[in-house]
């Protein structure tokens, strides 16, 4: 396709007489009513540090939240009039929403120029391929930042995309063909911080668990380990890259009183670890909360730096992905750890004075047997502030090439890890009903070990309502027939 195509030029002007107007889109998808969702709706972070990537090489840009937006996308369209429009397609779960969108966009102006990005349409580009949905006009392969920058100088100065990197292209076949070589990675001190001005109007809505409103912040990108069910690793190519200390602490110092901070590896390395927190620190700023993610090998053996980290919050919590309470069952998910260095974890982190949560994962191959292990071992170190999910392949990993034969659904709503894709090895009704029972042991359940009144202290007034009514949609999670409403794999499915 060449961008000299008239239709990217309306309007009665040349192009290059003005920067570009592109509009940033999160989609709302599917599955937000389901699993955890309503406790972790958080701000388009990606889209933030695009949009100030754009602003500094002269483009206008709005982020629009469809989650939490009341217009619809085509007066979104009449008032801002974009010439350029970025789809965030993030998760799986988001295929649907963004399709949608593609045709909203074009249905209200042909003219403007779709491009589709995100992790997981990165991932695996065929979830987009696959669809009959035209108007896309490029899906965006790398890191938004250096993607879109690249894209819109393109467009801007009528100049073929063919030799851009890390895009897809519509071929003329119903299809997409690759560009160029893959974008180098970004260096991390050059990365402009996230326009959080863009979605202010949006700020109330995001939420953490019990906090909102959230700011969400990123230290890290990318991971060195090798977890079977993530993709995130496979994306950035085993990489872990750190924005500089002095960008994070103005960063810091900027936002919010409650931050959860999206690093797939926190305390990675643990000398820039130090760093980072001697900066922040220095900064004087202090927070309400934060919510860090890490693993339990990187907090068994870094007690005195988490000892250092442990003054920026009143409140401090760590989100492990514990996983499996067995040797075996966390070898078979490639997590490279072990129960001791589990436990080891759970005794530092509150020796130190943070919060434990985090996730377990349920294998439809789980007998009887399996679950009362996971529940006997959550009892007996007092693990009640956990999340399970059911063992999903996502798009774009090894371990979704592996078990193509064997996936029964293809509906990507129900890859939200809350769905089973095949038959478990217990009848349907009575893998549900265990899964519940888990979720029954849990600081969840209203009518359980932390009755709803009990949530209250830990609420800002102003937030009662909102949060009620999260607490009240997280009951789902503990009745079976919820679950079973949504269970599409075929009967004479093996």
């Amino acid at each position: 396709m060449a961008v000299g195509n008239p239709k990217f030029f309306s309007r009665g002007r040349r192009l290059s007489e003005f920067n570009l107007r592109v509009l940033l889109v999160k989609p709302r998808h599917l599955a937000a009513h389901f699993g955890l969702a309503p406790f972790f709706r958080t701000e388009p972070l990606g889209l933030e540090y695009i949009s100030s990537a754009l602003q500094a090489h002269g483009h206008q840009v709005r982020i629009v939240d469809m989650c939490f937006e009341r217009r619809s996308m085509a007066k979104i369209v009449r008032s801002f009039r974009p010439q350029l429009a970025g789809i965030s397609c993030l998760h799986i779960l988001d295929v649907a929403a963004t399709l949608h969108h593609v045709e909203e966009i074009k249905r209200a102006d042909a003219s403007i120029f779709v491009a589709v990005g995100g992790h997981s349409v990165a991932s695996y580009p065929q979830a987009l391929e696959e669809s009959s949905t035209k108007g896309i006009d490029a899906i965006c392969m790398g890191e938004g930042e250096s993607i879109m920058v690249a894209l819109c100088d393109a467009i801007e100065n009528n100049r073929s995309l063919e030799k851009l990197p890390s895009l897809l292209l519509p071929n003329g076949d119903g299809g997409f063909s690759s560009t160029g070589e893959a974008c180098q990675w970004l260096e991390m001190d050059r990365v402009h911080p996230p326009d959080r001005a863009a979605v202010e109007a949006y700020r109330k809505h995001y939420v953490c668990l019990n906090y909102m409103p959230v700011w969400t912040m990123e230290t890290t990108r990318g991971c060195r380990h090798r977890c079977k069910f993530c993709s995130v690793w496979q994306f950035y190519k085993g990489t872990c890259r750190y924005h500089s200390a002095a960008n994070i602490r103005a960063d810091f110092e900027r936002i919010g009183d409650h931050i959860f901070v999206i690093d797939d590896l926190f305390w990675a390395d643990a000398e820039r670890s130090e760093e980072l927190g001697r900066e922040l620190l220095a900064s004087g700023a202090r927070k309400k909360w934060m919510l860090v993610q890490s693993r339990v090998d990187l907090v068994s053996r870094n007690a005195d730096l988490l000892k250092l980290w442990r003054p920026l919050a009143k409140n401090f919590d760590i989100f492990f992905g514990f996983e499996s309470p067995t040797r075996k069952g966390l070898d078979s998910l490639h997590k490279g750890s072990d129960i001791s260095k589990t436990l080891e974890a759970v005794r530092v982190a509150r020796e130190c004075g943070f919060g434990v949560t985090g996730n377990f994962i349920i294998d439809p191959d789980f007998s009887e047997e399996n679950f009362q292990e996971l529940w006997d071992f959550i009892e007996a170190n007092q693990l009640f502030r956990v999340g399970f999910t059911i063992l999903t392949p996502l798009p774009g990993t090894q371990y979704f090439a592996q078990m193509r034969d064997k996936l029964k659904v293809h509906d990507w709503a129900q890859y939200d890890l809350h769905h089973l894709l095949w038959k478990p090895r217990l009848p349907v009704e009575r893998f549900f009903e265990l899964y519940c029972e888990t979720w029954r042991r849990t600081v969840l359940n209203a009518a359980g070990r932390k009755k709803w009144w009990q949530w209250l202290p830990q609420v800002d007034p102003r937030q009662i309502v909102p949060m009620a009514r999260i607490l009240i949609r997280s009951q789902q999670l503990m009745n079976p027939r919820a679950y079973l409403s949504e269970y599409s794999v075929p009967a004479d499915a093996e």
